[in-house]
């Protein structure tokens, strides 16, 4: 697995933001709302990117929070969902939508407990979700990818997580990543920046400070109205209040920034792959 690059900055916030604003970027998305939850607020900070392209994994599903779109079956409800996703993608600005077609965890047959608890490597669909998203990342010629941080275990996260690490080697993108929601506000806070920097080995890069834009992210994932609810709104934020759960240390980047950004009200973090010598 190749190393992706390693950019310093004396404020990351700031410099993310910009480089969103003027680059190429690929956010990518296990399922239709994961990138709307987890990070809407860097997106709603950054305004129109210059071109971002929104890669959405796992586009077919048969589950939805009302019932009767629910009963409707898994065309139905896929449908729904792809037309959420055209929706954000206009209201964020975003120049592309790319839907990789792949059924996710609950039409392979998992059941809500097994998906957060099964290994990526045993899933038959490991291999292909792989080439796709490698090709699709060749494709993009992006600078900056954003994916999954995989925080919660979902087999789907887990496989785009891999899925991006693999595909990018030396000289590549710029990639972060991002801590899953509603998935890290259940958890509690040192819980998530262990898995992140021992289970992931990840470190930070950014907190951004998306106090200003709250409700525009909050706005976002309601466009999702087939799978977002008040208490994944409530779960989402409280996560934001939270901040860093300690100090960022160690030299990275983002540390001391983190550490100036702690009092803000909400806050998206975004991490990197540690430097082999950090490791």
């Amino acid at each position: 697995m190749g190393e992706p690059t390693w950019e310093a900055a004396e404020d990351p916030d700031r410099t993310l933001r910009e480089r969103l604003r003027r680059g190429r970027t690929l956010l990518v998305s296990p399922h239709p709302d994961d990138v709307a939850y987890s990070c809407g607020g860097l997106l709603a900070a950054v305004g129109r990117p210059a071109h971002a392209t929104l890669l959405t994994v796992f586009t077919r599903s048969a589950w939805a929070l009302p019932r009767r779109l629910r009963r409707a079956g898994a065309r139905v409800v896929s449908e729904r969902r792809r037309e959420e996703e055209l929706r954000y993608c206009r209201l964020r600005g975003l120049a592309e939508y790319r839907p990789l077609g792949f059924a996710d965890a609950g039409l392979r047959g998992y059941d809500d407990e097994s998906e957060l608890s099964s290994p990526a490597e045993a899933d038959g669909v490991r291999g292909a979700v792989e080439e796709a998203v490698a090709e699709a990342i060749r494709d993009a010629g992006a600078d900056t990818v954003l994916a999954p941080a995989a925080v919660g275990g979902h087999v789907d996260h887990l496989l785009v997580h891999g899925a991006v690490r693999g595909a990018v080697g030396p000289g590549g993108p710029l990639t972060l990543f991002y801590e899953d929601l509603p998935y890290a506000g259940q958890r509690d806070a040192v819980d998530v920046e262990r898995t992140l920097r021992e289970a992931r080995g990840l470190v930070p890069f950014a907190s951004v400070d998306i106090s200003g834009v709250v409700q525009q992210k909050v706005r976002g994932m309601y466009v999702y109205g087939s799978q977002t609810d008040d208490e994944c709104v409530r779960e989402t934020l409280r996560h934001a209040r939270r901040g860093a759960p300690r100090r960022w240390t160690g030299g990275t980047a983002g540390a001391g920034h983190a550490a100036g950004r702690r009092g803000a009200p909400h806050t998206e973090r975004v991490w990197t792959p540690a430097p082999a010598g950090a490791r």
